[in-house]
């Protein structure tokens, strides 16, 4: 009879578990997005007199995102009279005087799309973040008075991108077309909810495309926006730009003014770069981005000139970092790279931004220059560390430390066994210290209680303050250490 018990619980506990493994694949669900990828009609057979009908598809699946954080006060403070009176009067204070309350506070509004009729919603990073925290409620209202709590999926702050979900069915959906057939002239409307006025369609043409090095992102952002004179102000952040078709093209993000209202410069995320992060987000939870291992910097006229190029393209590499992808690829310094994969290059933020999309262990073929002569070299991507990510070494996931994942590579270089998982450090800053509790070859496999699956997790799990790292390190196996960051 107890071997029977014991039989039946351990089946229960393996139903529970194959139970809980299905939802959380479940959960992680890719998306059903509808698409259409075919170009724009630009015949100009028939005359239009109204976009109504275009509109009235896609204008549902546009909705409001109203932010709240938890704020915390204290209850019953009194005033300095108040207090002063107390004293003098040796009276107790009220025993709720020092009590804390906690509060909903509206901390913003935005716009987001519904991609899928599961509850996919697609806005900006800076919607439902603040100071680079998630905050601590969203909710997501319809054009039909629907409104629903969303949770984040995934914020991605260098592309502004963010992925919302909410628990509903059969919502009406945007189609999702490509960003990549947009011309200059081309009919375009924003829709979103600008200063809480409720759904807006405002109408304009693209202005440009490709909009690089405006510095919206911050430096370490991924720029490439589509520039439209379709009205956008505040409010607008999160919501859709569509073509005439009423197909998804963009999500609006931000606008260039002196005084904080639409002027005629507004800026979208292309759809195609907003799609590709929302797939990593919704797969992993973060956005892991190749690299090639290069410090790059602009062609000028002169070095065109110098370097036997017709005008300045491409992107001149300025130094190869030891020991990375380049490196190993046989890349060196003053090659300039002029297609990935068949790809002009027109600069090294278009470079910068293709790199970025795909994943590490990516091979990529790079045509370039050297010595005036054109050449041809493959290249297998590594991951997006704290060097390639940003020349500021403070500004590294953990400050003066590069990482990587662990490959085979690293751990036949520093004997690293087969059951440690985590992040390596492949190199240290010369500016900073760390004595013996982190060495080359460290590596990092929890971060404050979390597992530091890859470089991106890292970044997520680390924290301005102490932070709790658990480490493997060679002749010394697992220890706890603490480091700070400022």
């Amino acid at each position: 009879m107890k071997s029977l018990s014991k039989f039946l619980l351990s089946s229960s506990l393996v139903l529970s578990a194959l139970f809980a493994l299905n939802s959380i694949a479940q959960s992680r669900q890719r998306p059903q997005l509808r698409t259409d990828s075919t170009p724009p009609d630009r015949s100009n057979q028939h005359r239009v007199n109204s976009y109504a009908d275009v509109l009235d598809k896609v204008t549902p699946a546009v909705v409001g995102v109203f932010t709240s954080q938890l704020v915390t006060s204290r209850s019953g403070s009194a005033s300095p009279l108040e207090e002063y009176l107390r004293q003098y009067f040796n009276r107790p204070a009220p025993s709720d005087r020092n009590s804390n309350q906690e509060r909903k506070v509206p901390s913003g509004v935005g716009s987001g799309v519904i991609v899928s009729p599961d509850g996919y919603v697609l806005t900006n990073n800076h919607v439902v973040t603040q100071n680079g925290q998630v905050v601590d409620e969203i909710v997501v209202k319809l054009t039909d008075g629907r409104q629903f709590n969303a949770k984040v999926i995934g914020a991605d702050a260098p592309t502004d991108v963010a992925v919302l979900k909410v628990d509903a069915s059969n919502l009406p959906t945007a189609v999702i077309t490509d960003s990549n057939h947009l011309r200059v002239g081309d009919i375009v409307f924003a829709i979103g909810n600008p200063l809480q006025v409720g759904t807006t369609v405002t109408m304009g043409i693209v202005s440009a495309t490709g909009r690089t090095n405006l510095g919206l992102l911050g430096g370490g952002g991924y720029e490439n926006f589509i520039q439209t004179d379709a009205s956008i102000n505040m409010g607008n952040s999160g919501g859709a730009l569509v073509d005439s078709q009423g197909r998804l093209i963009g999500i609006n993000t931000a606008i260039m003014s002196r005084t904080g209202g639409n002027i005629g410069l507004g800026f979208s995320i292309p759809i195609n770069l907003a799609r590709n992060v929302m797939g990593s987000l919704v797969d992993k939870g973060v956005v892991e981005r190749g690299a090639i291992g290069v410090m790059l910097e602009g062609m000028t006229p002169e070095m065109a000139a110098n370097l036997g190029l017709s005008r300045p393209v491409g992107a001149l590499v300025r130094q190869v970092v030891p020991g990375k992808a380049g490196a190993k690829a046989g890349l060196r310094d003053g090659d300039v790279i002029l297609k990935v994969n068949g790809q002009d290059i027109e600069d090294y933020a278009q470079l910068r931004l293709i790199i970025s999309q795909k994943a590490p262990g990516t091979r990529v073929e790079l045509d370039i220059l050297r010595n005036k002569t054109p050449r041809s070299i493959q290249v297998v991507l590594g991951s997006l560390g704290g060097l390639t990510a940003n020349l500021n070494p403070n500004d590294w996931p953990i400050p003066g430390l590069e990482l990587e994942s662990v490959t085979s590579q690293y751990r036949n270089l520093y004997g690293i066994p087969k059951d440690v998982e985590g992040v390596v450090v492949s190199s240290i800053h010369d500016s900073y210290d760390y004595g013996r509790q982190i060495t080359e070859g460290t590596v990092i496999c929890e971060i404050n209680g979390e597992q530091s699956t890859s470089v991106a997790k890292a970044q997520l799990l680390i924290r301005n303050g102490v932070n709790r790292l658990y480490v493997w390190r060679k002749g010394v196996g697992y220890r706890f250490i603490a480091i700070r960051k400022e």
